[in-house]
């Protein structure tokens, strides 16, 4: 009997660490989030793509990076695991279930100005779609995003 006990413990125990990791993902992101706006917002747009794309740094641990978007024509400026993306307009890009979630990003940056949009993407470590959740949020005529992934 207590070993049963013992396996339905440590299951739940399982299950719980599962939801606070999901917790503890996205708290993470919301901070580093407030973090990166407003160093973009003191240092300048120069300086903080420096900053945020210094691996390991404040802003890019792992899965958690920066990206900024202009508003108006939808160019990607900066993105903290792919520079490859930068310079390109993403508008009409889809995920691998059809969703236009570059445009979703944009109707709340535009909208309410900060918000959650959910899409698969490539995970920057695994190299595999997976399902992420991106929060998105303005400062001026740019959003940035940042996620993590299930």
């Amino acid at each position: 009997m207590s070993r049963v006990l013992s396996l339905v413990v440590g299951m739940s125990m399982f299950l719980f660490a599962g939801v606070a990791s999901a917790d503890e993902k996205k708290d993470t992101v919301v901070d580093m989030m407030d973090g990166a706006v407003s160093h973009y917002e003191s240092v300048g747009q120069d300086q903080a793509f420096q900053d945020f794309a210094k691996k390991g740094g404040d802003f890019n641990k792992g899965e958690f990076y920066v990206f900024v978007t202009e508003i108006n024509n939808g160019k990607l400026v900066f993105h903290g695991a792919n520079e490859k993306l930068v310079g390109k307009n993403l508008s009409k890009l889809k995920d691998t279930d059809g969703k236009h979630f570059v445009t979703e990003m944009r109707t709340v940056a535009t909208g309410p100005g900060v918000g959650w949009v959910d899409y698969k993407w490539t995970h920057p470590e695994t190299k595999k779609i997976a399902q992420k959740h991106t929060y998105v949020k303005r400062s001026g005529d740019v959003y940035f995003g940042i996620g993590y992934f299930d």
